[in-house]
């Protein structure tokens, strides 16, 4: 059986977990990588597959999702601002990392933050790989499309592009901040010798990967991490790394940044067993967890103290969240929804939560809950979308992508 063997062939050079993007997809891509060939069946393809790298590179790109946009969780640019003012300006050489950078909005966005931040391009290196040598080249260029600027404040496209023709080049300055390079995170090593980044921002790559590839991802990241860097992920993959031993970073709510933990041998240590807390083990089928099955004590208290007010804050649950504490934020979501009626912002925040907790069905009933109350809500448009895009429902998907940019551009 053919098929099976091609998903097998992604999985395991690729990490792709089938579930996130689904079978659908994967047939579209195999049936137009037969069609380019010439080839008669599935069967002519999988031998091809075997022996010619340049094809497995061909269906790489033909099953990537390049869902990115300049200033994506604008939270954790602010707090990547904050962290370069405080402790980089006119010190050590800074490093960042982005993989995966697609098409570049991604690390553009970095070295914008970082020349903002007062930076000269002497004092910072941003290094971006991606699998896809296509997505690269578009990267190079730089010329994006109205589509890569999603944000209600566009002052920087101002500052760092010019309008052409066929789009937004920019500007020579912050192109030249930022080496391209080809590269597979599953690749053993994977930038092995290339030293330590501050920073380093992987997000929405884990969420497409089967578990292993996960652990080995986080694995790699954490070697090219420094002491004290951070890690920034995409919000469905908070809750992952808390698991990983990446703890969030205080004060920097909603930018879903992560530092290292040093690892603790807890064999040497007998008769004391960690208590580890997971989305599977929060989220069984009697609801959600009680907070003292929690592993932080300090946020049960905070959580219990708050639950005791008049007006349960979503936007602390938000700060709960962000810090991997998603049984106290979907807990204060449920107190509010009791207490004061539907609320499109709790009903996303729970979206996120499942998504987090790998519950695909409910998370998209949240989000659907939370457009019936605000059918604009740019976010709930947005994170519905990538579900959809995952389940292989990719007609849903764009007309949910179409939706949010409309909803953009009438707030331009």
């Amino acid at each position: 059986m053919p098929l099976p063997q091609i998903i097998g062939l992604l999985r395991e050079t690729l990490g792709l977990d089938v579930a996130s993007v689904g079978v659908s997809l994967i047939e579209r891509a195999v049936k137009g990588r037969i069609n380019a060939n010439d080839l008669r069946d599935i069967s002519q393809y999988a031998e091809l597959l075997q022996r010619s790298q340049p094809e497995l590179q061909s269906l790489y790109e033909a099953v990537i999702i390049p869902e990115t946009f300049f200033f994506r969780y604008p939270e954790s640019f602010v707090a990547l601002r904050q962290i370069v003012g405080e402790q980089f300006l006119g010190t050590q050489k800074l490093r960042t990392l982005s993989v995966p950078c697609s098409t570049g909005e991604e690390p553009y966005s970095i070295a914008m933050t970082l020349l903002d931040a007062g930076l000269s391009l002497e004092n910072f290196q941003i290094d971006a790989i991606d699998v896809s040598a296509h997505l690269l080249d578009v990267a190079r260029i730089g010329l994006f499309g109205s589509n890569s600027f999603r944000g209600s404040d566009l002052r920087f496209r101002n500052r760092y592009f010019h309008k052409t023709d066929t789009g937004f080049r920019l500007c020579d300055r912050v192109r030249q901040c930022v080496n391209f390079e080809r590269g597979n995170v599953l690749q053993e090593p994977f930038r092995f010798g290339s030293g330590p980044y501050d920073f380093i921002f992987c997000r929405n790559l884990l969420i497409y990967f089967y578990p292993q590839a996960q652990n080995q991802t986080l694995e790699s990241l954490r070697q090219l991490l420094t002491a004290d860097g951070l890690l920034f992920v995409g919000s469905a993959e908070a809750g992952l790394l808390t698991q990983h031993s990446f703890s969030s970073a205080k004060k920097m709510p909603m930018a879903f940044a992560f530092r290292k933990n040093a690892i603790v041998d807890f064999h040497a240590l007998p008769n004391k067993q960690p208590k580890v807390w997971s989305p599977s083990r929060a989220y069984g089928t009697k609801g959600y967890p009680k907070p003292d099955l929690l592993i932080h004590k300090k946020a049960k208290d905070e959580t219990v103290k708050h639950r005791k007010g008049r007006t349960p804050d979503l936007g602390f649950a938000e700060q709960l969240a962000d810090k991997g504490q998603l049984g106290e934020a979907a807990e204060i979501c449920e107190v509010s929804l009791r207490e004061h009626g539907p609320s499109a912002r709790a009903f996303h925040l729970l979206g996120l939560i499942r998504d987090c907790a790998g519950d695909q069905h409910q998370a998209s009933e949240f989000y659907h809950k939370a457009l019936y109350l605000e059918p604009d809500r740019y976010d709930a448009l947005i994170h519905l979308a990538l579900l959809k895009d995952k389940s292989g429902d990719s007609v849903a998907a764009k007309a949910l992508k179409n939706r949010a940019r409309r909803v953009l551009e009438r707030t331009k």
